[in-house]
Formats: C-alpha cells, structure tokens, sequence
C-alpha cells in the first residue's frame, strides 16, 4: 500500500512539473526598426494557437506559451510581419521594419484609419505617390477616371471652375450632389460662395483653396458602410482628404516644386468669316425674297474668336519641410501660383499656407493642430447662359462688326458685348480668403482606449467687385458683394480597441456638434460721373441695397463596433443620430445606421493549395445616409419685408413660403457587394454591384396659383442608383531597372426615377423638368433628353423633318412632338493609367472615358440660326441645292428655314469620349550627381501634357464632349451653352529635395 501512495506521489508531482514546465510566460518589447519607438497595438500570437496579447502604450507585452519551441508572430499595421522562435528564452525583445506596400493597404476612413485587407467598407483611396507625379492646381483633378464608380466631369475651362463630382451616380432631385469634402476630419462648409455671383461667372471648385503638394492622400468612402458614419450627409458619399505630417526620429525633410507652363482651348466652334457671312446672308436674302441686310461700309472684318483667345500660362511654386523626432512631429507647406487663362479677362492667383504639429506631452497624451489659410484672387469672365461672356460673345458677333469705331476708340457693339472693351475696361475681380483647420488633444488610458477632442474651423469670406464702363453701360453700373460664411465645430470620440485569443474589437463612440453663420451684402448702383471713380458708393443712382443672414447647426451622436476573428471572419456595425436645424419640429432627429460582413476565404484550408490566388475577400454592406442639403428655414412658414412688401406708402410684410413641420430627411438606402483578388502574386482585383435606393425626395412640389404660393419644399418621390464598380491593378514587370504597373477602373450605372409628385405629362408619367430640354421622368434617368426629333434634309425637297410622336415625318416643327430621346447619365466611365520606370526614367500615361451619354450643345442653336444676325456655323454652307441633295441645312427658300435650329435632337450629340488625359515624362537624376551638391537629397525634371488627344464619335459637333451645366442643378447635366472647352497644356517643372 505504501508502495502504491508513493508512487502515485510521485506520478502527480512529475505531472505537475511537466504542467509547470509547459506553461511559461514570456514578456518583451516591440518597437520600430531604425529609431526603435515603441510601438502600441502591435498583435502577438503564439504561432498556431489562437493565443495572443497586444503591446502596450509603451511597447511591451506578456504572454502565456507552452513549454520550449515556441514561436510567437508580431503583426502590425504598415509593418512587415515578423516571426520569432522563443527557445527557452523568457524575454524577447523585437523589432519591425517598415512594410511599404503595406503602408499603401491603410486607408482612411471615417474617424479612424483601417487595414484594407480585414476592411469592410468601400473605400476607393488616391495616395501621395499620384500627386507627386502629376502637378495640379486642384485635387479634385485628381477624382477623374481614378476611383470606380466617381464620376468627375469639368463644367468649364474657366479657371477656378467647379467640377461635377458624382460618387455611384446622384442621390437626390433638388437637396445637393456633389459628395461631402472632410480635410483632417473638418468638413468643409459649401455654402453659397461657391455659387456663381452677380456676373455669371462659374461656380467655383469647392477646393479651390487647398494646395495638392500638402495632400497625403484622398479616400472616397462609397458604400454604406462607409459613407452611415456621416448620416445625414453621406447620401452623396464622402471625400476625405488627408494632409501631410512629419514622422517620429524622422531628419527634417525640405521640398520644393516649381512648374511652369502654357495652354489653349482643345477645340473650337467653325464659325464664319465676314466675307463668307456676308455671302450667305445675302443669298438667303435674295433665295426669300426679303431685303439684303446692312452690313455696315462692307469691308469692315474682325476675327473675334481670335481676338479674345491667347496662349494661357502658369507659374507654380511650392515649398514646404517636414520632420520630427520622438516627442514632436511637423509640416509645413507654402504655395504661390499665377495662372492666365486662354480667353482674355480670366485670372487666377493663389497664395496658401499650411502648418500641422503633433506633440507627444508624454506617453499617454498627445496634442496636435492642423491650420491652413489661403487667398485666391481673380479676374472673372462669365461663361454659360452670357453674352458677356468673351468666348460667347466671340462666337455671335457678326465678323463684319469691330472692337472699334471710325474714331479708333472702343464702340458699343449692342446685345452682344464687345468682349475686347470689355476686359480692357470693366473690373470683375472676385477675392476669397480661407482659413481650414483644427486642434485636438488625444488621451490613451487603462492600456485599451483613448480619448480625442477636436475643435475646428471653417472660415470663408468672399469680395466680389464689378464695374462696367459708360462705353458698354450707359452711365456706369457697379456691384459689391460681400459673403461671410463661417463655421465651427467640436468632435468627442471614445475607441477602445483590444485584442484577444484570435479576436480583435473595436468600438468608436462619438458626439460632434457645427453650425455655421452666413451674411451677405449687396451693393448695386448705376449713374457714374466718370469711368475713372471705380467704387459703387459713387453712383449716383442706388438700384440694390441688401444685407441677409442665415445660420444653421447639426447635432451628431454615432458609434462604430468591428470585430474580426483571426483576421478572417470581420463584422462591423454602424450608427449616428443627426439632428438638424433645417427640418421641422416633427422630424429634427434622423437615424441612419449600416451593417457589414466581410469573408476572407484565402484564410481557409480548403484554399490553401490553390496556388495562384494569393488573397481572395467577400464582403457585403447594407446601411442607410441622408442629404440635408437645403435651405435652412425650409419648413418654416416665412414672410419678408422691403419694396416688394410695401402697401399704400407704408413697410410690411407679405408671405413667401409655406410652412411644413413635417419636412424631414432625404433617405438613401443602399446595399453593396465586393470581391477583392490578389491572384498570380501580380493581378489585384475588386468587383462591386450596388444599389441605391432614395425615398422621401427633398424636391419643390407645384402649388395652385389660388393658394397664393407658387411652390413648396416636400419629401416626395423615389429614385434608385444600380452599379457595378470595377478596378485591376496589374504588376506587369518588376526588375531592378525596369517597371511597369497597370491600372483600370470602370463604373457602369442605371439611373431610374421610381416615383414623382402629381405632374403629368402626355403620357401620363409624372414629371419635373430642369431645363426646356431635360426632365426627370417616372420610369425613365434623372437626366432624361425630351426633345423633339430630327430627321434629317429631305433629299428630293431639300426641307428639314421631323417627327410627331406616332413617327411620322413633318415638315412642320410645331407638329412635332417632344418625347424621351437619351440620357446625360452615361452607361459607363472610367480611366486606365500606365506607370513606366527605366532606371532613372518614369512615364505616366492616363487615359479617361465615358460611354453611353447625350450631350445638348445647346450653343449650335444660335449659330446654326439660318436668318439671325449672330454669326454662323461653316455647317450651314453646306446647305440644299438640286446639285448638292446630301446636305447638312435646308435649302435657303425652304419653309423649313426659319425652323432649322429649333430645339431639337439636331444638337444633341453622342458624349462618348476617350481623352489621352495626362502624359508625365520624368528624370531623376542619379545619386552620385545629387551628391555632389551637398545639400540635396534627390531631384526630379519632368515634362507634362494633359488634354493632348481626344477621340469622340465621328458625328460629334462640339468644341468639348465632357460638359456639364453651370450651376450645379441635378436636374440638369450634359448641356452646353458656349462653355468654355478643356484647355490643352505643356507643363515642365522640377522636384527637389533637401
């Protein structure tokens, strides 16, 4: 028996030192490879176990493994894996080195940054490297053809002219379209100075004011699952813009760049010259049997297209430095630019400034400011829809016509402006100045969360003068306005982010609160004793005096919850509460939310062995966001005062809109679908089918003339968006002395409008028409043609048809019938850019496309114009003869004649291009050389050419294919009135580093 118990005895303490020996814990420290900073976060895992720990604030850890022959993997966000055998070692200490394709993989999300491999969002990113190639004046240049699913198009070749974003197609009628711009978690107020002012100038780029050399990167948040964690104002997706920093232990880096340049306008009108337009006004005189028109002493001819067009040009000049050390990192960054346009009168200089500092107070507490201020000065020319405009009025002017009279001094030139006098004597110069920018201060406590408080700012204060002389304003006539639109905002966050066992949580909570103040003033006066006092205070004859306010504030409750387990299986979940000022008391609050599910199916062993997929994800998304881009007493019942209000002599008030407490949140609901492959080591593939619902439409809706009010804001109607995204990105070759990568991106889109208010048209389908040839349509795009239809020249007559609705061909217009002819909404876009590098030599080639869309060149309705005074399209002296039976006018006795350029799909055009958008040629020179300097660190020269090449369908009669109607109006896109086309540039400049 004694035997038996000592046995056992010894059995169970040889098992306990066993167990004992087993289990053992093991404690280090992780930091970076190079300046050895401590890194927090970093994931530790006994290799094949699910256990694991991750580093403190201060770099350290403490795991549990089992016995000897152990070896822990270290991961961590931008850095490269590394995986260490234990042995019997109790401590080990590691370090890990930069990963920098890795560092490519982060993306920037809302309130955070996240791994795009365990992502489940939809994020489209621009990085640095795309700005270091490619020298711009506006990052939203940068948008075009990059990102799946973005749909950037030009409005104008005006300098300072807004661009058309469109993320997965628009989302609303009336409540705004273009995406939400956050730069350093501010987001940028696009208030009414971005609108055209007085003069009909075009609307301006809302990023106007940010420099491209301060950027480090744009992320394009698309789906659901991106876009809820800004509710109300996601509906239209959300570009966040990231500016640059310095790096801890990081030697103080300068930069400069400077380019220089020229352009001129990609294409031109065919118009008439004076004796080819006296010509053939005669003849359609004498062919009609009516009086042949004066033109003047016959021998007068002036070129004015050539007149008011001139060789553009730049000048850019950026300098900035960056660095930091373990408690302090900075950047600092300058910009001077001065352009010219290619028509005369239109001038851009900017001047802009950035600073961002981050300081680490001590291991727990970091304190940071982002601040930026610019000024942009310029001289503006009108563009759609004015005469003023130079290149407008250069196109209708008669040519028999001149600048100047038989004195020699300017003249008058009646409705059409005489655009030279015009910018030698009229100001137009339109100042606007900007201040970006935030404080934060970050707290890291009880190891796993951490505390930031921003306060932000958005400053925007715009001057606009006019002046126009006796010579083009009898008497003198001058405007000033002033707009101040400024905002301020707080933003609480709590994340608490832990991992354990295999899982790893994360939980955002925040609360953010903004509101903005807007004043304009509005001095208009006529009556100027002379062309020489320039300030409206001297006319003598006031016609305006206004001055307005208006303020709004959001109110912003949201949290954020992800989990994923081994990096394979990713949840996310996302909720914000919105309240707003600009609805009414029965609906200020909206709840807007969004679920995602991600798959890594390369993590499964069922895929291991298939050799040549080297990641492949699932993810989903289904969420909803809002638009509250309206104004902001919408759903009060308004009155107003001034002269319209007064009665018998006396002031008053009259009513002017209807009140609405029920007017509540543009709602869009969408779901997404995503699969993203890495295959063959070389090919990186992402495909995503969408759809987008909208409801509760923010949209005017007619009233009875009886009820006093013309209309009213409501939440009527339903529209949806459905897509499919597509991006490759291939490696094509990779030696150590040459490179070449690939990349396309496509974004096909099906716009329907599902239902409208009470509105009907012949047909009985509700509608709403945004222009006298567009409307929205129920069953039909958003920007849906309604047109009558042309025919063509009867051959054998030489008259101009038509069709009526049943198809039936007329020779009269006004029997025609209007009916749906085509949409502005194109079926597909996208860009395909190569990158080349030869040793010491880069080239970049960047083609952008879009197929499938109408495009109205609505300005061909003027100078198609058979029997006015405007100048004339060459087109037309291709006109019906019985020797000449093919052709483009009618013949010049025709009944038809007077009708040939009516409104009809006569200018509609195919939109479909395919543009050689950007070629960058560059040269780095050698290190051996760089050395010799001393002070340089690397230098780049390079040559760039945009807008060089432009294919478009054959029958295209447009100066320019890529166009979109000045104003920003959803109803309204792919019209063209004279707008000014892309300009065509040669640019060089120089990349320096000290």
């Amino acid at each position: 028996m004694k035997k038996v118990l000592l046995l056992n005895f010894l059995f169970l303490f040889a098992l306990l030192g066993q167990v004992a020996a087993q289990s053992r814990t093991i404690t280090g420290k992780v930091t970076g490879a190079g300046d050895g900073v401590p890194l927090p976060g970093v994931s530790v895992v006994v290799k094949g176990t699910t256990t694991g720990t991750a580093t403190n604030a201060d770099g350290s850890f403490s795991v549990n493994v089992a016995g000897d022959g152990n070896t822990l993997v270290f991961r961590y966000i931008g850095y490269l894996t590394r995986e260490v055998a234990v042995g019997n070692n109790n401590n080990v200490n590691v370090s890990l080195e930069l990963d920098n394709k890795q560092l490519s993989e982060v993306v920037v999300v809302g309130y955070g940054t996240q791994n795009q491999r365990v992502s489940t969002q939809s994020v489209a990113t621009v990085d640095a490297l795309s700005f270091k190639d490619t020298p711009l004046t506006s990052p939203q240049q940068l948008l075009q053809g990059q990102a799946a699913g973005v749909q950037m198009t030009n409005s104008s070749g005006v300098l300072g002219a807004a661009a058309n974003v469109r993320v997965r197609g628009t989302s609303s009628i009336t409540a705004g379209g273009q995406p939400l711009y956050v730069v350093d978690g501010v987001p940028l107020n696009d208030g009414s100075y971005t609108a055209s002012d007085q003069g009909g100038s075009a609307a301006l780029n809302p990023l106007i004011n940010i420099n491209p050399n301060d950027i480090e990167s744009m992320s394009v948040l698309k789906d659901a699952a991106a876009v809820a964690i800004y509710g109300s104002r996601g509906a239209n997706g959300v570009v966040l813009i990231t500016t640059k920093s310095g790096s801890k232990g990081q030697k103080t880096q300068v930069n400069f760049d400077y380019f220089t340049g020229v352009s001129e306008a990609t294409n031109q009108l065919k118009y008439m010259s004076a004796e080819e337009y006296r010509t053939f006004r005669t003849d359609v005189a004498k062919a009609r049997g009516t009086a042949v028109p004066s033109f003047g002493n016959g021998v007068d001819s002036y070129d004015w297209v050539d007149g008011v067009t001139q060789k553009g040009s730049i000048n850019s000049y950026s300098l900035s430095a960056r660095g930091g050390n373990d408690k302090t990192t900075f950047f600092i960054g300058g910009l001077y630019s001065d352009e010219t346009g290619f028509t005369i009168g239109n001038e851009l200089k900017k001047l802009s400034g950035r600073f961002n500092l981050a300081h680490n107070v001590s291991e727990n507490v970091k304190v940071g400011v982002n601040y930026s201020m610019s000024n942009s000065d310029m001289r503006r020319v009108g563009v759609e829809n004015s005469t003023a405009a130079p290149l407008t009025g250069a196109y209708l002017q008669s040519p028999w016509v001149t600048p100047y009279g038989p004195d020699g001094n300017f003249q008058n030139t009646g409705f059409i402006v005489n655009s030279i006098a015009q910018d030698a004597l009229t100001r137009n110069d339109y100042n606007l100045v900007r201040s970006t920018g935030n404080v934060f201060a970050e707290v890291t406590f009880l190891k796993d969360f951490k505390f930031r408080s921003d306060w932000g700012i958005d400053f925007v204060e715009s001057d606009s003068k006019y002046r126009d002389p006796d010579i083009l304003s009898p008497g003198g006539y001058g405007y000033r306005s002033n707009i101040a639109d400024n905002k301020w905002l707080t933003t609480n966050t709590l994340n608490y982010n832990k991992f354990f066992n295999g899982h790893t949580i994360g939980v955002l909570a925040g609360h953010s609160f903004e509101t903005s103040r807007m004043d304009n003033m509005l001095v208009e006066g006529s009556g100027f004793a002379s062309d020489d006092l320039p300030n409206v205070g001297s006319a003598s004859t006031p016609l305006t005096t206004s001055a307005t306010g208006s303020e709004w504030a959001l109110e912003s409750y949201f949290g954020r919850v992800s989990y994923d387990y081994n990096s394979r299986y990713l949840l996310e979940g996302t909720l914000r509460r919105d309240g707003s000022s600009r609805f009414g008391a029965n609906n200020k609050y909206g709840t807007f939310y969004a679920v995602a599910a991600g798959w890594i199916l390369s993590e499964e062993s069922f895929l291991q062995n298939v050799s040549f997929l080297n990641f492949l994800k699932l993810k989903a998304s289904y969420g909803t966001s809002g638009n509250d881009r309206i104004g902001n007493f919408a759903y009060l019942g308004l009155f107003a005062g001034g002269s319209g209000a007064d009665y018998n002599g006396k002031s008053g008030l009259i009513p002017t809109t209807v009140p609405n407490p029920d007017l509540r949140w543009e709602e869009t609901a969408q779901l997404d679908v995503t699969l993203n492959a890495t295959v063959f080591d070389r090919f990186d593939i992402e495909a995503s089918i969408y759809e987008k619902n909208t409801i509760s439409l923010l949209a005017s809706q007619p009233y009875p003339y009886t009820t006093g009010f013309a209309s009213a804001t409501r939440n009527v109607g339903e529209m949806r968006n459905r897509g499919l995204d597509l991006m490759l990105t291939s490696r094509n070759i990779k030696t150590a002395d040459f490179e070449w990568t690939t990349s396309l991106n496509m974004g096909f889109l099906k716009n329907e409008m599902l239902s409208l208010p009470d509105n009907k048209d012949p047909e009985g389908r509700n509608f709403i028409s945004g222009s006298s040839a567009q409307r929205a349509i129920e069953g039909e795009s958003l920007n849906t043609f309604y047109l009558v239809r042309y025919v063509g020249i009867n051959p054998e007559t030489g008259n101009a048809e038509w069709l009526d609705k049943d198809g039936n061909v007329t020779t009269t217009y006004s029997s025609a019938n209007r009916v749906v002819v085509g949409s502005a909404i194109p079926d597909f876009t996208g860009g395909f850019t190569n990158r080349f590098r030869y040793k010491s030599f880069d080239l970049n080639t960047f083609f952008n496309f879009s197929y499938g869309n109408k495009v109205l060149i609505d300005g061909l309705r003027f100078t198609e114009n058979m029997t006015s005074a405007y100048n004339k399209s060459t087109d037309l002296l291709n006109y019906w003869t019985p020797e000449n039976r093919n052709a483009f006018a009618p013949a010049l006795n025709s009944p038809t004649l007077p009708n040939f350029a009516q409104l009809s799909t006569l200018h509609l055009q195919d939109g479909s291009y395919l543009r050689l958008k950007n070629v960058t040629l560059g040269y780095t020179l050698p290190e051996n050389i760089v050395s010799k300097s001393k002070v340089l660190s690397s230098a780049r020269i390079y040559v760039m050419a945009q807008n060089i090449w432009t294919l478009t369908s054959k029958d295209f009669r447009g100066p320019d294919p890529e166009v979109s109607a000045n104003g920003g109006s959803n109803l309204v896109a792919g019209e063209s009135f004279f707008a000014l086309p892309q300009p065509r540039s040669i640019t060089g400049g120089v990349n320096l580093t000290f």
